[in-house]
């Protein structure tokens, strides 16, 4: 997986507000800074949209709020990037009391 589906997964992770969608476009602004606009919404449609832990509605792309999305999200991001467990699980809400080590 590339750093740019990394920050669109965290970049999800951060903003999601009980589930709610965010935007395409919106998300794509959040990832790219000085980025190319045109190659992030490619790797949203091509990468990151085959996670089986995002979803996107008619209204945006989110991470659903349950258990299950949480840790397949946390499990993820603890293996695709350098975040530490303790910002992980500060981030994603619905993760169970022994994450990483009890699930």
């Amino acid at each position: 997986m590339s750093d740019q589906v990394a920050k669109f997964v965290w970049k999800l992770a951060r903003r999601h507000s009980w589930g709610s969608p965010v935007p395409d476009e919106q998300l794509v602004r959040l990832v790219a800074g000085s980025g190319d606009h045109d190659e992030l919404k490619r790797v949203l449609e091509d990468e990151v949209l085959e996670l089986p832990f995002v979803v996107r509605s008619r209204d945006g792309v989110y991470i659903p709020n349950g258990q299950g999305a949480h840790i397949e999200a946390a499990d993820w991001l603890r293996a695709q990037t350098e975040l530490d467990d303790l910002t992980i699980k500060a981030t994603l809400s619905r993760l169970p009391e022994g994450w990483p080590d009890n699930t």
